[in-house]
This record gives C-alpha cells, sequence and structure tokens, in this order.
C-alpha cells in the first residue's frame, strides 16, 4: 500500500503530469479577455507546480470561484481550514525547490506540442483532450491550474507576483 508522502512524491517527479498541468495553466491564462494585454511569461509558469502540487493551495484554489480572483485564497475559509497567507506562504522556496521539475515539465510540454513560445512569450498551442480515466487528485490538480491560469490573466505579471509574495 502506498503512504500519501509517495504518492505526492510520484505526482511530482512526473514530468508528463508537469507539462499538462502547465498547459492547462495556458488555457486558461490565453481563455481571458485580452483587454488585460497580458503575456503569459516564465514567471508565471514557475509559479504553477509549486501552488498546484502543494495540497493546501490546490484546496484553496479550488474551493474558490473562478470570479473569485487570486487574492481569494489569501482569505481565510474556516471550511478548508486555512489560515490567511498559509497556501501562499513560503512560495518563494517552494518555487527554487521545484524549479528544476518546472523547467523539465515546460520542456516536456514544448517538446509534445502543448505550449508554444511565441516572440519570447508561452501560449498553449493546441486544444488538449485529456484521459477520461484520471485519478481524482490529478483532475483537481489540473482544474486548479487552469483556475489558476485564468486568475493570472487578468493581472499584470507585477500584480500576480507581488499577490503571491514572490521577488522577481
Amino acid at each position: 500500500m502506498k503512504t500519501a508522502v509517495f504518492h505526492e512524491f510520484e505526482i511530482m517527479q512526473n514530468s508528463v503530469l508537469g507539462a499538462h498541468v502547465l498547459w492547462a495553466f495556458a488555457d486558461g491564462f490565453s481563455s481571458v479577455d485580452k483587454n488585460y494585454k497580458n503575456e503569459l511569461t516564465l514567471w508565471h509558469l514557475i509559479t504553477v507546480l509549486p501552488l498546484v502540487f502543494h495540497e493546501v493551495s490546490r484546496r484553496a484554489i479550488n474551493k474558490r470561484r473562478v470570479s473569485s480572483g487570486l487574492r481569494s485564497i489569501l482569505d481565510r475559509d474556516p471550511e478548508i481550514d486555512v489560515a490567511q497567507n498559509e497556501a501562499i506562504f513560503n512560495l518563494a522556496s517552494r518555487i527554487k525547490n521545484l524549479q528544476e521539475r518546472s523547467f523539465r515539465s515546460l520542456n516536456c510540454a514544448i517538446a509534445l506540442g502543448f505550449i508554444e513560445i511565441t516572440e519570447g512569450y508561452f501560449i498553449p498551442s493546441k486544444r488538449l483532450k485529456l484521459p477520461r480515466e484520471m485519478n481524482l487528485e490529478t483532475k483537481q490538480i489540473i482544474k486548479s491550474s487552469q483556475k489558476l491560469g485564468v486568475w493570472a490573466g487578468q493581472l499584470s505579471i507585477f500584480e500576480y507576483l507581488t499577490i503571491l509574495g514572490v521577488k522577481p
């Protein structure tokens, strides 16, 4: 029987899952009304895996509506027992710890044709059809990534990183 820690380790080591997660984020980002005139940057992409692979962050994201916006994950929600800011607490160190995994997943996403680079910015290159048979945790990871992408698409890169407490 697998332990929860071992299962989480397997998920975090899966570059193809990471590629799908980055595609979902890019897809959500690109779905936002282009009046925001934001471009998807590497700074956006390196925050994704540390947020959605982290159970507390993922729960905070999934419990919010898309219309709530990124700032909503900073609010205390007694239902999920997440203290204010805990969802993004220590995100900078998680980014550093998952940097190699994020870059491997991004390389995989580009190699598989999930994401393209155009004029120095990233775009989802095609509509992916995800397998019907996915475990619940994988579905939640991809769902939270897409929602996070929509939220990020509504903010400038400065606002996005400031809300998350990340210093470029």
